[in-house]
Protein backbone atom coordinates (compact mmCIF):
# COMPACT_ATOMS: atom_id res chain seq x y z
CA UNK A 1 0.00 0.00 0.00
CA UNK A 2 2.84 2.55 0.75
CA UNK A 3 4.56 1.65 -2.54
CA UNK A 4 1.65 2.18 -4.20
CA UNK A 5 0.87 5.56 -2.54
CA UNK A 6 4.55 6.64 -3.74
CA UNK A 7 4.18 5.80 -6.94
CA UNK A 8 0.61 7.76 -7.23
CA UNK A 9 2.24 10.64 -5.60
CA UNK A 10 5.69 10.44 -7.54
CA UNK A 11 3.55 10.06 -10.73
CA UNK A 12 1.40 13.46 -9.68
CA UNK A 13 4.28 15.32 -9.22
CA UNK A 14 5.64 14.34 -12.58
CA UNK A 15 2.42 15.47 -14.13
CA UNK A 16 2.78 18.88 -12.06
CA UNK A 17 6.11 19.91 -12.79
CA UNK A 18 6.53 17.91 -16.92
CA UNK A 19 2.40 18.77 -17.64
CA UNK A 20 3.56 18.04 -21.68
CA UNK A 21 5.41 15.08 -20.98
CA UNK A 22 8.31 17.00 -22.35
CA UNK A 23 7.14 16.86 -25.43
CA UNK A 24 6.76 13.25 -26.04
CA UNK A 25 3.14 12.99 -27.56
CA UNK A 26 2.92 9.68 -26.95
CA UNK A 27 -1.27 9.56 -26.84
CA UNK A 28 -0.98 11.98 -30.01
CA UNK A 29 0.71 8.83 -31.84
CA UNK A 30 -2.04 6.35 -30.35
CA UNK A 31 -4.55 8.28 -32.07
CA UNK A 32 -3.06 8.36 -35.57
CA UNK A 33 -2.52 4.40 -34.82
CA UNK A 34 -6.38 4.37 -33.75
CA UNK A 35 -7.01 6.54 -36.87
CA UNK A 36 -5.41 4.32 -39.28
CA UNK A 37 -7.23 1.09 -38.15
CA UNK A 38 -10.30 2.82 -38.40
CA UNK A 39 -9.56 3.19 -41.67
CA UNK A 40 -9.20 -0.41 -42.71
CA UNK A 41 -11.18 -1.64 -40.25
CA UNK A 42 -14.87 0.49 -40.20
CA UNK A 43 -17.34 -1.18 -42.84
CA UNK A 44 -20.04 0.07 -40.34
CA UNK A 45 -20.57 -3.51 -38.27
CA UNK A 46 -20.42 -3.87 -34.61
CA UNK A 47 -17.76 -6.50 -35.14
CA UNK A 48 -15.45 -4.94 -36.90
CA UNK A 49 -15.77 -2.12 -34.29
CA UNK A 50 -15.19 -5.00 -31.64
CA UNK A 51 -12.33 -6.36 -33.52
CA UNK A 52 -11.23 -2.81 -34.59
CA UNK A 53 -10.86 -1.88 -30.19
CA UNK A 54 -9.50 -5.27 -29.69
CA UNK A 55 -6.44 -4.80 -32.19
CA UNK A 56 -6.18 -0.96 -30.81
CA UNK A 57 -5.83 -2.29 -27.03
CA UNK A 58 -4.23 -5.57 -26.43
CA UNK A 59 -0.99 -5.14 -27.97
CA UNK A 60 -0.12 -2.19 -25.71
CA UNK A 61 -1.71 -3.58 -22.71
CA UNK A 62 0.69 -6.79 -23.67
CA UNK A 63 3.57 -4.81 -23.87
CA UNK A 64 2.98 -3.04 -20.38
CA UNK A 65 2.57 -6.44 -18.84
CA UNK A 66 5.38 -8.24 -20.10
CA UNK A 67 7.44 -5.27 -19.72
CA UNK A 68 6.60 -4.94 -15.96
CA UNK A 69 6.72 -8.84 -15.28
CA UNK A 70 10.63 -8.47 -16.91
CA UNK A 71 11.76 -5.65 -14.89
CA UNK A 72 10.35 -6.83 -11.74
CA UNK A 73 12.38 -9.89 -12.27
CA UNK A 74 15.18 -7.54 -12.92
CA UNK A 75 14.52 -5.22 -9.68
CA UNK A 76 11.61 -4.35 -7.87
CA UNK A 77 12.18 -0.40 -7.99
CA UNK A 78 12.33 -0.80 -12.01
CA UNK A 79 8.78 -2.36 -12.09
CA UNK A 80 7.87 0.78 -9.46
CA UNK A 81 9.32 2.98 -11.82
CA UNK A 82 7.41 2.03 -14.98
CA UNK A 83 4.63 1.75 -13.23
CA UNK A 84 4.89 5.56 -11.92
CA UNK A 85 6.14 6.29 -15.83
CA UNK A 86 2.73 4.15 -17.56
CA UNK A 87 0.25 6.79 -14.45
CA UNK A 88 1.94 9.60 -15.45
CA UNK A 89 1.20 9.33 -18.98
CA UNK A 90 -2.43 8.49 -18.08
CA UNK A 91 -2.74 11.63 -15.60
CA UNK A 92 -3.70 15.07 -17.09
CA UNK A 93 -4.84 16.77 -13.91
CA UNK A 94 -2.08 19.98 -14.12
CA UNK A 95 -3.12 20.65 -17.64
CA UNK A 96 -6.79 20.32 -16.79
CA UNK A 97 -6.47 22.63 -14.63
CA UNK A 98 -4.44 25.01 -16.42
CA UNK A 99 -6.64 25.08 -19.69
CA UNK A 100 -9.46 25.52 -16.93
CA UNK A 101 -8.02 28.89 -16.16
CA UNK A 102 -6.72 30.02 -19.41
CA UNK A 103 -10.80 29.89 -20.17
CA UNK A 104 -11.44 31.68 -17.05
CA UNK A 105 -8.79 34.37 -17.52
CA UNK A 106 -10.41 35.23 -21.15
CA UNK A 107 -13.23 35.48 -19.65
CA UNK A 108 -12.58 38.24 -16.97
CA UNK A 109 -10.41 39.94 -19.83
CA UNK A 110 -13.99 39.79 -22.18
CA UNK A 111 -12.19 37.76 -24.71
CA UNK A 112 -15.04 35.70 -25.85
CA UNK A 113 -13.22 33.90 -28.94
CA UNK A 114 -10.19 33.12 -27.04
CA UNK A 115 -12.22 31.56 -24.40
CA UNK A 116 -13.97 29.39 -26.70
CA UNK A 117 -11.14 28.23 -27.97
CA UNK A 118 -9.62 27.19 -24.96
CA UNK A 119 -12.66 25.58 -23.91
CA UNK A 120 -12.63 23.82 -26.99
CA UNK A 121 -9.23 22.31 -25.96
CA UNK A 122 -11.12 21.55 -22.07
CA UNK A 123 -13.80 19.75 -23.81
CA UNK A 124 -11.74 18.15 -26.64
CA UNK A 125 -14.14 19.55 -29.38
CA UNK A 126 -15.28 22.41 -31.25
CA UNK A 127 -17.45 24.73 -29.61
CA UNK A 128 -18.82 28.13 -30.24
CA UNK A 129 -20.81 29.68 -27.07
CA UNK A 130 -22.48 33.24 -27.94
CA UNK A 131 -21.86 34.54 -24.40
CA UNK A 132 -19.51 34.23 -21.58
CA UNK A 133 -21.89 32.40 -19.02
CA UNK A 134 -22.58 29.95 -21.76
CA UNK A 135 -18.91 29.16 -22.15
CA UNK A 136 -18.54 29.00 -17.78
CA UNK A 137 -21.21 26.68 -17.84
CA UNK A 138 -19.50 24.57 -20.96
CA UNK A 139 -15.94 24.80 -18.94
CA UNK A 140 -17.91 23.93 -15.46
CA UNK A 141 -19.39 20.47 -16.77
CA UNK A 142 -15.91 19.98 -19.03
CA UNK A 143 -14.14 19.71 -15.67
CA UNK A 144 -16.56 17.67 -13.20
CA UNK A 145 -16.35 15.07 -16.30
CA UNK A 146 -12.70 15.20 -16.89
CA UNK A 147 -11.72 15.37 -13.48
CA UNK A 148 -12.94 12.10 -13.23
CA UNK A 149 -11.89 10.59 -16.61
CA UNK A 150 -8.11 12.55 -16.47
CA UNK A 151 -8.03 11.51 -12.53
CA UNK A 152 -10.31 9.17 -10.87
CA UNK A 153 -10.63 7.23 -13.08
CA UNK A 154 -7.01 6.13 -13.62
CA UNK A 155 -6.01 6.32 -10.08
CA UNK A 156 -9.10 3.58 -9.63
CA UNK A 157 -7.63 1.40 -12.45
CA UNK A 158 -4.64 1.70 -11.47
CA UNK A 159 -5.17 0.26 -8.03
CA UNK A 160 -7.35 -2.02 -9.07
CA UNK A 161 -5.28 -3.48 -12.25
CA UNK A 162 -1.88 -1.68 -12.19
CA UNK A 163 -0.26 0.12 -14.84
CA UNK A 164 -2.36 -2.32 -17.53
CA UNK A 165 -5.56 -1.16 -16.10
CA UNK A 166 -4.67 2.52 -15.85
CA UNK A 167 -3.55 2.54 -19.54
CA UNK A 168 -6.78 0.50 -20.75
CA UNK A 169 -8.96 3.04 -19.13
CA UNK A 170 -6.85 6.30 -20.86
CA UNK A 171 -7.08 4.30 -23.94
CA UNK A 172 -10.59 3.03 -24.47
CA UNK A 173 -11.57 6.93 -23.13
CA UNK A 174 -9.03 8.12 -26.43
CA UNK A 175 -10.97 5.57 -28.47
CA UNK A 176 -14.47 6.47 -27.28
CA UNK A 177 -14.10 9.54 -28.25
CA UNK A 178 -12.89 9.07 -31.69
CA UNK A 179 -15.38 6.19 -32.46
CA UNK A 180 -18.16 6.62 -30.43
CA UNK A 181 -21.61 6.25 -32.25
CA UNK A 182 -22.27 9.70 -32.51
CA UNK A 183 -22.65 9.98 -36.38
CA UNK A 184 -23.81 7.68 -38.94
CA UNK A 185 -20.18 6.74 -39.96
CA UNK A 186 -19.59 5.31 -36.44
CA UNK A 187 -23.02 4.59 -35.78
CA UNK A 188 -22.71 0.79 -35.04
CA UNK A 189 -19.05 0.77 -35.73
CA UNK A 190 -18.22 2.70 -32.38
CA UNK A 191 -20.74 0.95 -30.43
CA UNK A 192 -17.88 -1.22 -28.91
CA UNK A 193 -15.39 1.13 -27.90
CA UNK A 194 -18.75 3.42 -26.51
CA UNK A 195 -19.74 0.43 -24.57
CA UNK A 196 -16.16 -0.68 -23.29
CA UNK A 197 -15.55 3.04 -21.92
CA UNK A 198 -19.12 3.18 -20.41
CA UNK A 199 -17.79 -0.29 -18.42
CA UNK A 200 -14.81 1.27 -17.16
CA UNK A 201 -16.21 4.43 -16.24
CA UNK A 202 -19.23 3.19 -14.57
CA UNK A 203 -17.31 2.41 -10.97
CA UNK A 204 -15.13 5.72 -10.72
CA UNK A 205 -17.76 8.26 -12.18
CA UNK A 206 -20.18 7.10 -8.83
CA UNK A 207 -17.25 7.55 -7.16
CA UNK A 208 -15.94 11.11 -8.07
CA UNK A 209 -20.02 11.73 -7.95
CA UNK A 210 -19.67 10.80 -3.99
CA UNK A 211 -16.78 13.27 -3.53
CA UNK A 212 -18.05 15.87 -5.18
CA UNK A 213 -20.85 15.58 -2.62
CA UNK A 214 -18.44 15.20 -0.28
CA UNK A 215 -16.35 17.84 -1.25
CA UNK A 216 -19.13 20.37 -1.92
CA UNK A 217 -22.81 20.58 -0.51
CA UNK A 218 -23.63 16.86 0.48
CA UNK A 219 -27.12 17.25 0.45
CA UNK A 220 -27.59 18.94 -2.73
CA UNK A 221 -25.46 16.52 -4.34
CA UNK A 222 -26.90 14.05 -3.58
CA UNK A 223 -30.55 15.47 -4.09
CA UNK A 224 -29.63 16.51 -7.32
CA UNK A 225 -28.27 13.34 -8.34
CA UNK A 226 -31.35 11.35 -7.50
CA UNK A 227 -33.38 13.37 -9.37
CA UNK A 228 -31.40 15.06 -12.35
CA UNK A 229 -28.86 12.25 -13.24
CA UNK A 230 -31.05 11.55 -15.86
CA UNK A 231 -30.89 14.48 -17.88
CA UNK A 232 -27.76 13.66 -19.34
CA UNK A 233 -27.83 10.72 -21.80
CA UNK A 234 -24.81 9.69 -20.97
CA UNK A 235 -24.89 7.08 -18.03
CA UNK A 236 -21.45 8.42 -16.08
CA UNK A 237 -22.03 12.27 -17.03
CA UNK A 238 -25.39 12.25 -15.48
CA UNK A 239 -24.26 11.83 -11.87
CA UNK A 240 -21.21 13.34 -12.07
CA UNK A 241 -22.57 16.25 -13.60
CA UNK A 242 -25.89 16.27 -11.45
CA UNK A 243 -23.79 15.59 -8.03
CA UNK A 244 -20.43 18.50 -8.59
CA UNK A 245 -23.29 21.15 -10.15
CA UNK A 246 -25.15 20.53 -6.86
CA UNK A 247 -22.44 20.58 -4.61
CA UNK A 248 -21.13 24.03 -5.85
CA UNK A 249 -25.29 25.16 -5.39
CA UNK A 250 -25.26 25.50 -9.41
CA UNK A 251 -28.30 23.73 -10.19
CA UNK A 252 -31.85 23.81 -9.70
CA UNK A 253 -33.13 20.39 -8.28
CA UNK A 254 -36.48 21.37 -7.84
CA UNK A 255 -39.26 21.22 -10.41
CA UNK A 256 -38.37 17.95 -12.36
CA UNK A 257 -41.72 16.65 -13.62
CA UNK A 258 -42.04 18.03 -17.13
CA UNK A 259 -45.64 16.76 -16.98
CA UNK A 260 -44.85 13.47 -18.70
CA UNK A 261 -41.75 11.96 -16.13
CA UNK A 262 -39.10 13.29 -17.76
CA UNK A 263 -36.63 14.93 -15.72
CA UNK A 264 -36.15 19.10 -15.81
CA UNK A 265 -34.24 21.93 -14.80
CA UNK A 266 -31.87 24.49 -15.57
CA UNK A 267 -29.15 26.28 -13.96
CA UNK A 268 -29.88 28.24 -10.90
CA UNK A 269 -26.97 30.89 -11.09
CA UNK A 270 -25.21 32.39 -14.43
CA UNK A 271 -21.87 30.73 -14.37
CA UNK A 272 -18.96 33.28 -14.83
CA UNK A 273 -15.47 32.87 -14.80
CA UNK A 274 -15.10 32.75 -10.81
CA UNK A 275 -17.27 29.28 -11.10
CA UNK A 276 -14.71 27.90 -13.20
CA UNK A 277 -12.15 28.61 -11.04
CA UNK A 278 -14.65 26.61 -8.10
CA UNK A 279 -14.81 23.75 -10.15
CA UNK A 280 -11.04 23.68 -10.48
CA UNK A 281 -11.23 23.98 -6.65
CA UNK A 282 -13.62 20.93 -6.18
CA UNK A 283 -11.44 18.56 -8.11
CA UNK A 284 -8.47 19.03 -6.21
CA UNK A 285 -10.10 18.93 -2.92
CA UNK A 286 -11.23 15.35 -4.30
CA UNK A 287 -7.31 14.27 -4.91
CA UNK A 288 -6.61 15.46 -1.42
CA UNK A 289 -9.77 13.94 0.21
CA UNK A 290 -8.51 10.03 -1.50
CA UNK A 291 -5.28 11.16 -0.55
CA UNK A 292 -5.78 11.46 3.19
CA UNK A 293 -8.28 8.71 2.84
CA UNK A 294 -5.14 6.45 1.89
CA UNK A 295 -2.79 8.09 4.52
CA UNK A 296 -4.86 6.57 6.86
CA UNK A 297 -5.46 3.31 5.50
CA UNK A 298 -1.40 2.97 5.32
CA UNK A 299 -1.03 4.23 8.43
CA UNK A 300 -3.47 2.14 10.07
CA UNK A 301 -1.33 -1.27 8.13
CA UNK A 302 1.61 -0.26 9.36
CA UNK A 303 -0.11 0.61 13.15
CA UNK A 304 -1.40 -2.87 13.22
CA UNK A 305 2.60 -4.61 11.73
CA UNK A 306 3.99 -2.37 14.86
CA UNK A 307 1.29 -3.65 17.68
CA UNK A 308 1.91 -7.40 16.37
Amino acid sequence: MIQMLITILLALALDRFLPDRGGFQILNWYRDWAESIELRFNGGTRTQGVAAVLLALAPIILAIIVIRYALVRIAPVLGSLFDMLVLYLCLDLFRLGQTAVSVSEHLDQGDLAAANRDLGDLSGKMTSENTESGVAHAAVEAVLKQGNSLLIAPLFWFIMLGPGGAAAQRLVAILDKMWGHRNPRFAEFGWAAARLNDLLGWIPARLTAVSYAFMGSFEDALHCWRRQAGMWSDINSGPLLASGLGAMHMHHCEDTDSGDGTPTGGWSVVADSADIRRVIALVWRVLLFWFAVAVLIAAGRIFGLWVR
